[in-house]
């Protein structure tokens, strides 16, 4: 039998390492402490230890987005990082334009997450069944 590939398979593929490729890298400069992500933290009034700490859960995100069953909650992880990443540049007072990188990338996370939300039925009664 022939292995076809559909487009919404191909499609989640070329976000997912899009996607992992940009945040390895940007967690990559955080953690050599590159002086515009150093600049950029004690601009928005953030310690130091922030920048680390941001860079791990981008590297976090970016495994757990190859993980089956765990992809939405990845991109959810990262989502919530790049909420984060537009407010500070709002309160911040940054022109709007600084925020479209981030902006651009909640979209994509909002969408991937939305795709495989499927996985959440998975993730979430296993959560409960560990309560118990």
């Amino acid at each position: 039998m022939e292995k076809t590939w559909n487009r919404q398979r191909v499609g989640s593929l070329v976000v997912r390492a899009t996607l992992t490729v940009i945040f390895t890298i940007a967690a990559g400069l955080k953690f050599a402490e590159m002086p515009f992500e150093v600049a950029g933290f004690e601009r928005f009034g953030y310690p130091l230890w922030f920048m680390y700490a941001i860079g791990a859960l981008q590297l976090l995100g970016a495994g757990l987005l190859w993980v089956r069953g765990l992809t939405s909650v990845a991109a959810a992880l990262l989502a919530v990082l790049m909420v984060g990443a537009v407010g500070s540049h709002w309160h911040a007072g940054d022109p709007v334009v600084m925020a479209i990188p981030a902006l651009a990338l909640l979209i994509l996370l909002i969408g991937l997450a939305y795709a495989r939300r499927a996985e959440l039925a998975v993730v979430i009664p296993m959560m409960s069944t560990e309560r118990s």
